[in-house]
């Protein structure tokens, strides 16, 4: 790259700039790794075509390593000296306010890379000296970017990169929403087709609602690299940072689930031991036996998440609560929808809302959140113990058995309203099911998601409860009902009918427990 001096030279000097926002050396991914995904990467940005989308946007789940991926294909696009800038978000420097800063390091960036770019720009400044210190974002956009670059794209023929990481990590909503803008009206006002722009972040709501169906943006998430793949990839990189041949390396990469950064926290956490007065090998041991101090690895990422998303507000809090725990009680993942329709059935009427309105905006810690109809899942399983420890999670701390309380209640309300006579519209009671070619179809277009898991599961919420007069009320209403005979009939359509005899048989034991409980406590009672 030209030296700093040539751009104060041709009056970039004021312009203002974000020292440490670039790429670096230390967040590239190790060599070997990602090597599909670097690959695809590194075509598109090579490929000018007319058709090609200008816009890349790298998404993934917290811990998955899109960073590493961006500072990796900024450096290398750097080490080929072509023409480009690479802007990083920090959530821990937000106090510099760096999206106020975006399009004026971006520039001074672009004229160190290319001497013609960088004549273009000093010409937009020189006719426009008010344009260095506007904060006019849409404007600095315009007339450092699309106009500058316009006027050269046919002497700069070769690509010209813009690396955006972490936009998720910016700290202005507002400046988000005027990023996302500016990225999907570009065929408003089309990038020369030599123009490149990555963007990474986590599928948070609004970033997802304005990228993933833009026909002019292309998309990689880092949630479908296969699972093989990545777990070489980890093991690999956990292979430089420690030195063990005991098979432990292998089992440690497995216990990652796909997480580079718990990967990397984990090697931490052993070489770090000498700090705590334990050996490095000591604390390897320990990673591989899953004591207490593995499940704190991602506790502050967790925490700094969640602060970030949650408003502090007792309401906002509460509503947390209770969809983590409909989601981590659940004993199969569902989709939003059918959440949802599992929630509108909840006993307390404030319990009662959409999960996506939660959920939505947990992208970074779930998968399944840009789809309504996938099955949500955490992205690892150490959030689930982290939401389930109070001393860990404190005010987001999730009450496991409240959780199983509702997922009976609602169990048993989803049967009663969606249960009923030849469910799926069967012409036929003396046909045996094996007999209706198209049963599976109607069983899926007939029996929904939430009254299939209802009613296979709604008598292991039930044991789990050790009292609760409202919900013995609730069972004993399903077993004296003609809802018994329609929820036999369910689970024959969908070939579990001989789960119902476990079902009855230990929701019988639980009743007549909860009966001699609530005998002794009213026998306590008249002392």
């Amino acid at each position: 790259m030209l030296t700093c001096s040539l751009a104060e030279d041709l009056g970039f000097a004021d312009l203002a700039y974000v020292n440490g926002a670039g790429w670096d050396t230390s967040k590239r991914c190790l060599p070997g790794t990602r090597a599909g995904i670097l690959h695809e990467i590194k075509d598109w940005v090579d490929d000018t075509g007319e058709n090609v989308p200008r816009v890349l946007w790298l998404y993934g789940t917290a811990g998955k390593g899109k960073s590493a991926v961006a500072h990796t294909i900024a450096s290398w696009f750097d080490e080929r000296s072509g023409p480009g800038a690479c802007f990083c978000f920090d959530r821990e420097r937000q106090a510099e306010r760096r999206h106020e800063k975006i399009f004026t390091t971006i520039a001074r960036d672009l004229a160190n890379s290319d001497p013609i770019i960088r004549r273009a720009l000093a010409r937009a400044l020189r006719d426009d000296d008010e344009l260095r210190h506007t904060t006019d974002i849409t404007r600095q956009w315009e007339e450092f970017l699309l106009g500058p670059l316009d006027a050269v794209s046919k002497a700069v023929d070769t690509p010209v990169l813009i690396v955006i990481d972490g936009l998720d990590e910016s700290d202005d909503a507002h400046f988000q929403e005027q990023i996302l803008r500016m990225l999907v009206s570009t065929p408003l006002k089309p990038l020369p087709k030599n123009f490149r722009i990555i963007v990474t972040s986590r599928p948070l709501e609004g970033i997802t609602n304005a990228l993933l169906n833009a026909s002019h943006v292309r998309r990689i998430s880092m949630d479908d690299i296969p699972n093989v793949s990545t777990e070489r990839d980890i093991q690999r990189y956990i292979n430089t940072k420690l030195t063990y041949n005991d098979g432990g390396i292998e089992r440690l990469a497995q216990k990652s689930d796909g997480l580079f950064k718990w990967a990397q926290l984990a090697c931490e956490y052993v070489i770090d031991a000498k700090k705590v007065g334990a050996t490095p090998i000591e604390h390897f041991k320990d990673l591989l036996v899953g004591p207490p101090e593995e499940s704190h690895l991602l506790d502050t990422m967790y925490r700094d998440i969640l602060t970030d998303i949650i408003p502090e507000d007792e309401h906002a809090v509460t509503m947390f609560r209770s969809a983590m725990g409909q989601i981590l009680a659940s004993l199969e993942p569902l989709s939003m929808t059918a959440l949802t329709s599992m929630r509108l059935c909840f006993l307390r009427k404030d319990d009662r809302y959409d999960v996506k309105s939660v959920i939505g905006k947990l992208g970074s810690l779930f998968t399944g959140t840009t789809d309504s109809h996938t099955p949500i899942r955490p992205v690892h399983a150490s959030f689930y113990n982290f939401l389930t420890d109070e001393s860990r999670s404190d005010k987001f701390f999730v009450d496991m058995s409240s959780a199983q309380s509702d997922l009976a209640f609602a169990s048993l309300r989803v049967m009663e309203h969606g249960l009923r006579f030849n469910i799926c519209s069967l012409e036929s009671s003396y046909l045996p099911n094996a007999a209706v070619c198209d049963l599976e179809e109607r069983v899926k277009n007939c029996i929904s998601a939430e009254l299939s898991y209802s009613c296979r599961l709604w008598g292991t919420h039930a044991q789990a409860i050790s009292f609760d007069p409202l919900l013995i009320k609730e069972v004993k209403a399903f077993l004296n009902e003609e809802r018994l005979l329609f929820w036999l009939e369910a689970l024959a359509l969908m070939k579990d009918l001989n789960s119902s005899i476990g079902t009855l048989s230990s929701v019988a034991v639980w009743l007549k427990v909860c009966g001699l409980n609530s005998f002794l406590r009213s026998m306590h009672s008249y002392g």
